[in-house]
């Protein structure tokens, strides 16, 4: 299938090339995803800061209008910002963490958020591309390119983004075809050798009646460090992407948007730096004790292997809308399908042993969506259908002095999951300043579980292997009688309250519950996990004052959160557990100051206190560990404080435009894991930004940038492995001072 899309998006290339002097046609006005954002940091004429228009609510708004916390980057700000993946939308957002682990893009919203580091693990932050739901984590460090805009919705949305969204939601919308002819050609290169090319071209292939778009993105760099074992390169990056857009206009009520993508990652990102022990000193099985050094420089490694990053993920998807002359009607169907294979080193030095972790997906899901706004209501109603098939595996080979006891072991299994949704949500316009809210999402969950197995492996052959029930090619030592089979419901209510004191002012209050499915920790071969739900109670003020000079939007927050999803590795088995309960209180102030029509500063401050209030656990990386009490613990990736202001300076040069653009971002401690453990952590840091843009008068452009100016080594994220490796931490960091230059041209 995917070659099949390939030579087709390529033959839509040629085709295209004969509609480069199609005639332009004025855009009809039509509500949906491709809505033009007009900002971000932009002003207007008056010298005010433009309107930004989302589809957070599944219909176009004004941002300032929405009733709950947003943020909303635009594609105009994005080419000004230090971002190339969603890794770096963190410092534009409050609240929002990121990270790379072992793979997969560790996602969390205000502490909500994915701790499950095993194959077939899911998020709690749903992410949708183009309002296809995207069900690996891995997806999250896919690249950024021909983007319209990016929302990130903070807070659970259990009416209109109910699966897995007690986090939030990020929605990524891209470039839409347009009756004129248009595109763009992008070359950066930068230190570590780091090249991209991208671009996009489309037009109208029969008048406004059939449209077309394709963007691609290619991108190489050198590795971040050094396997000094072997001299290779290490956390380097190579990606391939495209994307294809056919859209039929049929009629003035009628729209068809089919699109397809292809995206595939192939390099040796994802090193395990071994840094230190979750005790001090390291037990006797960890490497260092054996005479295995570890490197001075932190991104350099001493390991027996070259990690192995390759993920491929694709799919094709279709929306339909129709104007019903009551109401609008929208499907889409989306099909999607990828990989994953990630080798690391088990513990980060030349002692032989390696992990490996494995997926391969497919899914299928269809969206129903019937609403209108008119008048004093606005409402929407749909349904919702999501079908996966995941085979997940991770094995690994021990170090060889631990032979004569284990020397490797596996886990695996397959997951199919049949989701099902019924939803609306309705805004009634009591008055033209007040309006109450109310939506409800009922959610039906079944998960399957097949041919799950662990076993290990000793010096005359398997030593146990647990099953669920045995199989033909390997009979089970240990047959638990487990269920293959659960299934869990619920209905998820919203309610709400605005009041507008001025078109560009206003308050709200929220009410809604959110809810996460449970599952199975496949190949732990242990009982299935159960849900996670979240109340969620929130307040806020979006207000533009002095000729809308100046934007503030502050939000009031408090979560209980219960049946709290954790995954702990267990001997050799990732094992996950519902924690008892949590709560969250946080303040997010967002900002934005136009000073005349050149000059602009934006920023955020966040204050989040995300800590378990009822938990109990022992630590299974210390041999021995009693059950600890865990209340007042800070949740995982989820600093108290956290904060960005940025400067920006736009004037006419030479017939054309110059910005400058600086940006600092700051984060208080950050903990990787429930137990708080000052060696498991990031310390409170700061990145630095800057970017220099020269837009010339026929659309070309240049830029130089320095990302991360004082090169300062921030810790993205930790596994912890099993203490018979020594219960070592292995890291993974945020990019280094990077600097490049960049050049394009739009048409």
């Amino acid at each position: 299938m995917k070659y099949l899309f390939l030579a087709a998006t390529a033959l839509g290339c040629v085709s295209m090339a004969g509609v480069a002097h199609g005639q332009a046609i004025a855009e009809p006005s039509q509500a949906g995803p491709e809505t033009p954002v007009l900002g971000g940091d932009q002003t207007d004429q008056q010298g005010g800061l433009a309107d930004i228009v989302v589809t957070a609510q599944r219909r176009s708004e004004r941002l300032q209008d929405i009733p709950m916390a947003i943020t909303a980057l635009s594609g105009e700000l994005l080419e000004r910002s230090p971002v190339t993946n969603l890794v770096d939308v963190q410092t534009s957002v409050p609240n929002l963490n990121i990270s790379p682990r072992l793979g997969s893009g560790v996602v969390a919203i205000r502490g909500i958020g994915f701790g499950v580091l095993t194959a077939g693990a899911e998020g709690s932050v749903a992410l949708h591309r183009d309002g296809v739901y995207q069900s690996r984590p891995f997806a999250a460090l896919s690249g950024l390119f021909d983007v319209d805009r990016i929302e990130v919705a903070r807070g659970p949305q259990g009416t209109l983004y109910g699966r897995n969204a007690t986090g939030g939601a990020i929605n990524i919308i891209s470039k839409r075809p347009s009756t004129k002819a248009s595109g763009y050609m992008d070359l950066a290169y930068g230190n570590y050798g780091d090249l991209s090319v991208e671009g996009a071209f489309g037009g109208a292939l029969v008048a406004d009646r059939l449209l077309a778009r394709v963007s691609a993105r290619v991108q190489e760099r050198d590795g971040y460090g050094t396997n000094l074992t072997n001299g290779r390169d290490i956390d380097d990056l190579k990606t391939r992407a495209i994307r294809g857009m056919l859209e039929f206009r049929p009629s003035d009520s009628t729209n068809f948007l089919l699109q397809g993508d292809y995206f595939k990652r192939d390099d040796k990102a994802g090193a395990t730096h071994f840094r230190r022990c979750v005790q001090t000193p390291c037990g006797p099985n960890a490497a260092t004790n054996r005479g295995f050094p570890i490197p001075a420089d932190p991104r350099d490694v001493f390991s027996d292997i070259d990690p192995v990053n390759i993920s491929e993920d694709y799919g094709i998807s279709l929306r339909s809308e129709l104007d019903l002359s009551f109401a609008d009607l929208t499907s889409l169907t989306a099909f999607r399908e990828g990989s994953l294979e990630a080798v690391f080193d088990q513990e980060g030095t030349a002692q032989p042993g390696q992990n490996t972790r494995e997926e391969d997906y497919k899914t299928f899901s269809q969206e129903l969506q019937l609403g209108r706004s008119s008048g004093s209501l606005d409402w929407i109603v749909g349904l919702y259908y999501f079908h996966e098939k995941n085979f997940a595996r991770a094995n690994g080979l021990f170090p060889p002095f631990l032979a004569a006891i284990i020397s490797q072991y596996f886990q695996g299994g397959r997951v199919e999951t049949n989701a099902y949704a019924a939803f609306g949500e309705l805004s009634y316009h009591v008055t033209p300043k007040l309006t109450l809210i109310v939506g409800g999402r009922y959610s039906k969950e079944s998960k399957r579980i097949m041919d799950e197995r662990t076993f290990l492996r000793g010096p005359t052959g398997p030593i146990t292997a647990r099953q669920a029930a045995p199989t033909p090619d390997v009979p089970c030592t240990v047959c638990l009688g487990l269920p293959d089979k659960v299934s869990f419901s619920s209905f998820s209510p919203k309610f709400g309250a605005r009041y507008q004191f001025s078109n560009n002012q206003q308050i709200y209050a929220t009410a809604q519950k959110g809810f996460k499915s449970g599952g199975f920790a496949i190949g732990a071969v242990a009982p299935a996990f159960d849900p996670e739900t979240i109340w969620s109670y929130e307040a806020g003020l979006k207000a533009s004052w002095f000729d809308r000079a100046l934007t503030t939007n502050l939000a009031v927050y408090h979560y209980d959160y219960k049946g709290l999803q954790l995954g702990q590795a267990i001997s050799t088995a990732t094992v996950v557990t519902n924690a008892a309960q949590a709560k969250v209180d946080g303040v997010e102030l967002e900002a934005r100051l136009a000073i005349g029509k050149n000059f602009s500063i934006d920023g955020f401050g966040a204050y989040n206190h995300a800590r378990f209030t009822s938990y109990n656990s022992r630590n299974p990386a210390i041999t021995g560990s009693p059950i600890l009490d865990l209340s007042g613990n800070l949740l995982p990736n989820a600093p108290k404080w956290s904060g960005k202001i940025g400067a920006q300076y736009e004037a006419p040069v030479f017939g054309g435009s110059l910005t400058v653009r600086g940006e600092l971002f700051v984060s208080s401690r950050v903990f990787f894991t429930e137990f708080n453990n000052e060696s498991n952590g990031q310390r409170s840091y700061q990145l630095a930004n800057a970017n220099i843009r020269y837009e010339g008068a026929d659309d070309w452009y240049l830029s130089l940038y320095m990302n991360n100016i004082f090169d300062k080594t921030v810790i993205a994220g930790s596994a912890v492995f099993t203490p018979l490796v020594g219960a070592i931490i292995n890291e993974q960091y945020l990019p280094p001072r990077t600097y490049g230059i960049r050049v394009g041209k739009k048409f």
